[in-house]
């Protein structure tokens, strides 16, 4: 295949990062010229969305109507592709900064199997992204049929994917290629990877994982409101590390406890009240290490009553991460190889917490805990490696 067409979704109201997230600088270019600057120079490029000053020739088309969401503005751009006369079409998220490395995974893949009409990319968990696609014009035009007259406005991207049936088959893709900038923790995760933080966290990786045959486990552990998850999330996209959330093994007896119940706790038990730390080692952190998927009901944040929720699998990988408050426990201590103490100035951890909003009898609670943990369990000073969320600005 020697003509490819690449469509860019650069649609969207950017509700969650306003006033315009495809204009926040990635590096030194903009998060949509990061995204252009990933699709090869020989692909033809339809952005769909409004005009605007970009790096690269492009040509611009509207979905119907504007703002008429994903499905909307993916049959948009492969109608405007069609007329390219292209022997395949790829398609992209203007908000993933590796978006055409993906798209280009696809097309290899396509290519190398002529009976087959589609590729569509799929996460660690298998889950199908259908904003990232490879088609034959054939794909693209029964995609189009798919849509009937009533248009596409409104309509879920995941289900255009059942025109396609049974010509679709699934390609794997890497998290890095499918990370998409929504919001500014986001965007900030994407920053850090190659900062020194992160270096220092793998670098010390690789110093243990010399001569162990197992995945490498890394507890980063420190304050509320610290940075834990963005960080994690930062090594997590350099190295291809599986996270594991201590919010996920949050003890389902806690909601059931009465506020004259937690305030006659001492400080110990509310630190042993808090993290499930049994099931989290032996529901998803023991499978891991022994190079397994983890399968595991969360907690159900949402209900937030004790109720556990769909079951979720991490995909095993040579470096594990347990990131939240309590990563660190001397429980867990046999079966992890690293820990990271993430420090916090006080005032700005006062800052983040108040906009939360929480309930101020559950934050006394919690920072009863919290305080005991660090002050006479894990002191910073027992960590392997101290940072200090100044680094990650």
């Amino acid at each position: 295949m020697r003509r490819v067409t690449a469509i860019v979704l650069a649609g969207g109201a950017s509700q969650r990062f306003p006033p315009d997230k495809l204009a926040q600088l990635v590096g030194d270019e903009p998060l949509l010229d990061r995204a252009l600057a990933s699709v090869p120079e020989d692909f033809t490029v339809v952005v769909v969305g409004s005009v605007r000053e970009v790096a690269r020739p492009v040509i611009f088309t509207s979905e119907d109507p504007p703002g008429g969401g994903p499905a909307a503005a993916l049959v948009a751009g492969v109608r405007r592709a069609l007329r390219e006369s292209s022997d395949a079409i790829v398609t992209l998220p203007a908000d993933v900064p590796l978006g055409g490395h993906a798209a280009t995974t696809l097309l290899i893949r396509l290519q190398s199997q002529p009976g087959i009409e589609a590729v569509v990319g799929v996460d660690a968990h298998d889950r199908e992204q259908p904003l990232h696609l490879a088609l034959r014009p054939s794909a693209a035009r029964a995609l189009i049929s798919a849509v009937g007259p009533g248009g596409a406005s409104g309509l879920s991207a995941r289900r255009l994917l059942d025109g396609l049936r049974p010509g679709l088959v699934t390609q794997r893709l890497a998290p890095a290629e499918l990370w998409d900038i929504d919001t500014p923790d986001q965007l900030l995760a994407w920053r850090l990877q190659s900062s020194a933080a992160v270096s220092s966290i793998l670098n010390l990786a690789a110093e243990r994982r010399k001569g162990v045959d197992r995945p490498v486990v890394i507890a980063i552990d420190g304050p509320s409101c610290s940075g834990k998850s963005i960080l994690a999330t930062a090594v997590a996209l350099r190295s291809g590390a599986s996270i594991l959330e201590g919010d996920d093994f949050y003890r389902d007896t806690l909601p059931s406890l009465s506020a004259a119940q937690r305030e006659v706790m001492s400080d110990a038990a509310v630190v042993d009240a808090v993290i499930d730390w049994e099931r989290l080692r032996d529901e998803g952190l023991l499978p891991l290490r022994a190079g397994h998927p983890a399968t595991f009901q969360p907690y159900d944040w949402e209900t937030d009553d004790g109720r556990l929720a769909a079951p979720k699998t991490i995909p095993t990988t040579d470096l594990i991460i347990i990131e939240g408050v309590y990563a660190a426990l001397p429980e867990l201590a046999e079966l992890v190889d690293i820990t990271v103490y993430l420090g916090v100035d006080p005032r700005t951890r006062a800052e983040r917490y108040a906009e939360r909003e929480d309930d101020p009898e559950w934050v006394r609670f919690w920072e009863r805990g919290e305080a005991h943990y660090f002050r006479v369990v894990r002191p910073p000073a027992s960590f392997d490696l101290q940072l200090d969320d100044e680094e990650l600005s």
